[in-house]
């Protein structure tokens, strides 16, 4: 059916020159326009002017599509002319055509040919600009069709060309004609509509977004019973009609006036006999900005790019797939967000157990602190800037039984709020209790073994932008989600080691094992948009085996204070699941569940920090720590602490 050809070396350069150019709704149409009318007049079949067109058409698609030619013939081959297509493909068989004809009325060299159809023209490439490189679930054909002015030969010779599995998987055809000159901007169903009005759904649809985008949109009200109310006719949709899908009619015309049909474009009095098609000395620039202004090209070119670029981001599902993959980000982060809060009582006891084995005790006391904490991870670490900027601000209260000379037992309560930054100036906040046992053994020699269990309940608050962009080009949706849901988390751990002693400085391997379990429960998001998720309940085990190196000191400082320096260094084996690796999301506007894939758990790291406990009175001391992930393939997850401890 089409016939791959390949660009020329001056429009590939043309190409790159423009993909990454920033541009706003209607401004790429716009350079489509421009040269369309200027510097190919009466491009009809048979001429330079058509090639040229061609050329332009296909090199304003963008970089992104599949692109080709289809040639045809008609009259028993005596006459011949060609579609441009750009195919995206998506991850369904199932696809969406939205077309324009490029071609002006034959025979007419000076047509510019500027309403009908560069506008059309010009709007498709916009729109083909605009969801460049954006992953489809249902793929995309767009054509520039040649010959309409001759027949429809171009989109007759489309449809005759189609395979049955591409009539089987064709969803609505959408086409663009004649766009300015027009007094009102209207959508309609095609004529099969009046039969099925289950196929005029598209046009509603239209009109949803029409009304959500605030941009004045109308449909034939039927006065001339020829053409019954709502639908539409007579260009490159017609060929389509019998496919038994929806097809959407985008034109702009009047029809109240006139005939009642439609072809009485506008009462505007520079327009004589009321509209502009086919006619060389009235559908060119001149004469149509003299009579509306450029204000109206523009306006036109905007308001149509806006509507039916945002139509055929859903009517492909790019928007339920970038809102999946969104999704599945932010429910990522809620995992990581339990494993940082599982590690930051992790890092407590560990911090409790070096003041235990620093000092004496006496059987049967009992000692503790209260303890106000922050901590701050940004968005780039020590080896990788992969996490995103989080910051938690603790509270925490612990104390602990001297049981036997060489047992101590105790527990601990923490309080964690917690905001991580999500992309696009989303938010996850976090509000963490955590409660524990643990315990340590060591009767002051260099052996010594600890362990802890532990249960924490958190509270998100999830707060997702999602934002479309491609090509540099306009944003194509910005909206705000939000949620709320519950998790659990249940822990326990036991780790060991060996200190030799180097007088003020001790230091030796360690070995542990790390259990955890987390459980999400399952939420919806807010408001009631067509993006909005609904997240499964997600339950993961981690088991993380260690082994490594510490060091520890105690300098004594003048006034009484002290200084019990730390660090470790430590290779972490993941056992078990370590975090999800995908997470069905179910759409609001389908009802579908589509997969997010969260990316494979790195099983294999290290994991180092180093800090310092200053006891400035015996009831009153601070720390600081820094600790990192090493050789993680998702960052470093660096964490900056400092905390003020109160112990009695």
């Amino acid at each position: 059916m089409i016939k791959p050809l390949a660009l020329a070396i001056s429009v590939v350069g043309t190409l790159l020159s423009t993909h990454t150019q920033a541009y706003d709704y209607g401004q790429h149409a716009n350079t489509t326009l421009e040269k369309l009318i200027n510097d190919y007049p009466g491009r009809y079949r048979g001429t330079a002017h058509f090639a040229g067109a061609a050329d332009w058409m296909q090199s304003q698609m963008g970089s992104a599509y599949s692109l080709s030619r289809q040639n045809f013939t008609w009259n028993n081959g005596s006459r011949a002319s060609q579609n441009v297509v750009a195919y995206a493909a998506g991850t369904k068989p199932q696809y969406v055509v939205i077309g324009a004809h490029f071609d002006t009325y034959f025979g007419r060299p000076t047509l510019q040919g500027l309403d009908d159809n560069g506008s059309g023209a010009s709007v498709l490439t916009e729109v083909a600009k605009n969801l460049g490189g954006l992953q489809l679930e249902n793929g995309l054909q767009i054509v520039g069709f040649g010959a309409e002015e001759e027949g429809l030969r171009g989109s007759k010779a489309f449809v005759d060309a189609l395979s049955a599995s591409q009539r089987a998987n064709m969803l609505a055809m959408i086409n663009l004609d004649s766009l300015i000159t027009g007094d009102m901007m209207y959508a309609h169903a095609g004529q099969n509509s009046t039969a099925n009005p289950a196929l005029a759904s598209l046009r509603e649809h239209t009109f949803q977004i029409a009304k959500e985008l605030n941009i004045p949109l109308f449909t034939n009200p039927g006065l001339d019973p020829q053409y019954p109310k709502g639908t539409g006719c007579c260009s490159d949709g017609e060929p389509f009609e019998p496919l038994n899908i929806p097809i959407l009619y985008i034109e702009a015309t009047n029809w109240e006036l006139g005939d009642l049909d439609g072809y009485t474009q506008t009462n505007n009095p520079k327009i004589p006999g009321g509209s502009t098609w086919h006619d060389p000395a009235e559908d060119n620039k001149a004469v149509l900005t003299d009579a509306f202004g450029q204000a109206r090209i523009d306006q036109r070119l905007r308001d149509y790019s806006r509507l039916l670029s945002r139509l055929v981001l859903e009517l492909t599902n790019a928007d339920l797939v970038a809102s999946t993959a969104s999704g599945g980000a932010v429910a990522r982060n809620m995992q990581d967000n339990l494993q940082r809060q599982h590690q930051a009582m992790v890092r407590l006891h560990d911090r409790r157990w070096l003041t235990l084995q620093a000092a004496s005790r006496e059987v049967g006391s009992f000692d503790g602190e209260i303890g106000v904490d922050g901590e701050y991870s940004p968005d780039s670490g020590f080896d990788s800037p992969l996490n995103p900027e989080a910051r938690r601000l603790g509270l925490h209260a612990l104390g602990d039984f001297q049981l036997t000379s060489s047992l101590n037992i105790g527990a601990s309560l923490s309080y964690l709020n917690g905001r991580d930054k999500l992309e696009h100036r989303g938010k996850l906040d976090s509000d963490t209790w955590q409660a524990a046992a643990y315990a340590l053994l060591n009767d002051g020699g260099p052996s010594w073994l600890a362990g802890d269990v532990s249960v924490g309940r958190t509270r998100f608050e999830s707060k997702r932008n999602l934002l479309i962009q491609a090509n540099g080009g306009p944003i194509l949706l910005n909206q705000h989600l939000s949620g709320n849901t519950e998790a659990l988390s249940l822990g326990a751990r036991v780790l060991g080691g060996y200190d030799f002693d180097f007088g003020a400085i001790k230091s030796g391997p360690f070995a542990g094992l790390d259990y955890s379990h987390y459980r999400i429960d399952k939420f919806h998001e807010k408001p009631d948009l067509r993006t909005a998720l609904e997240y499964e309940e997600q339950a993961f085990d981690s088991l993380e085996a260690s082994l490594g190196w510490r060091v520890r000191g105690a300098v004594a400082l003048p006034y009484g204070m002290s200084l019990l320096p730390y660090g470790d260094i430590a290779w972490v084996k993941e056992l078990a699941d370590g975090r999800l690796d995908d997470l069905d999301l179910t759409a609001h506007a389908d009802r579908q569940a589509r997969t997010a894939k969260l990316g494979s758990v790195d099983k294999s790291f290290g994991r180092a920090q180093i800090g310092s406990q200053l006891a400035i009175t015996p009831q009153l001391g601070v720390y600081a720590e820094v600790n990192s992930r090493l050789g993680h393939a998702e960052g470093s997850q660096t964490g900056y602490s400092l905390g003020v401890q109160w112990m009695f």
